[in-house]
């Protein structure tokens, strides 16, 4: 089985919201009767995001069923309107093909990860979406089957629930400042300089939360040390 990234460019209702909000980032779950998105960026103008999403949800004849504003980020649930003719992950699914949530969408492109049992269907698929869209593969490689369960089983949840929104902004921030890379690209002095904290209280807040995640992960290191590793 195949496992492919694609990058597009179109036309389709949530790829224009992206072009209308280009220095967002927007995540997308879909259970086919709910859209579920998240919106992150710096200074997101939160009250002008949802007064936009309740005309985009009016043209496309649904409608928002919870939104909340939080600093950076807004979430907005609206009624799922898609089809075949209008969304891509519709598309994925009607080639007999598995596409992985969250969906993104950032500077008017999309992101979709898909999954094909064989390259016939995915050549119907990637035909069928060249219809509407510029499409690019960025990345694909072969995976088992039974690795498909891995890619729903961990929650965001059971990694993050208990971390403080400090411990969960530094650690954001250490890794992508490379923090974590071989050799590090940026020492713990200079992120707490950028935070205005000292060196002590960084690596305190990085500690316990590096620890969250290590716990929460261990069942599931248990679980494949034990029953899934070949």
């Amino acid at each position: 089985m195949d496992e492919i990234n694609i990058e597009m460019s179109h036309d389709l209702p949530m790829n224009n919201v992206s072009k209308e909000f280009p220095n967002i980032k927007i995540f997308r779950w879909c259970n086919s009767f709910v859209d579920y998105l998240e919106f992150h960026g710096d200074r997101i103008d939160g009250l002008a995001l949802i007064n936009f999403m309740k005309v985009f949800t009016e043209k496309i004849h649904s409608e928002i069923v919870y939104s909340s504003v939080r600093t950076n980020t807004v979430t907005v649930m609206i009624a799922c309107r898609c089809s075949v003719i209008n969304s891509t992950a519709r598309m994925v699914e009607s080639e007999n093909c598995l596409w992985r949530a969250p969906v993104t969408y950032e500077n008017g492109k999309e992101l979709l990860t898909v999954y094909s049992p064989d390259s016939n269907m995915f050549q119907h698929l990637y035909n069928k979406l060249e219809q509407v869209a510029s499409v690019k593969i960025v990345g694909k490689k072969i995976v088992k089957s039974e690795d498909l369960r891995e890619t729903w089983m961990l929650s965001l949840s059971d990694l993050f629930s208990g971390m403080t929104d400090r411990q969960e902004r530094y650690l954001a921030e250490a890794i992508s400042s490379g923090y974590f890379d071989i050799p590090k690209k940026v020492s713990i002095e200079k992120l707490a300089s950028n935070n205005g904290v000292s060196k002590s209280t960084m690596q305190e807040h990085l500690s316990k939360a590096e620890t969250r995640i290590f716990k929460a992960l261990e069942p599931y290191l248990r679980l494949y040390h034990g029953y899934m590793k070949p």
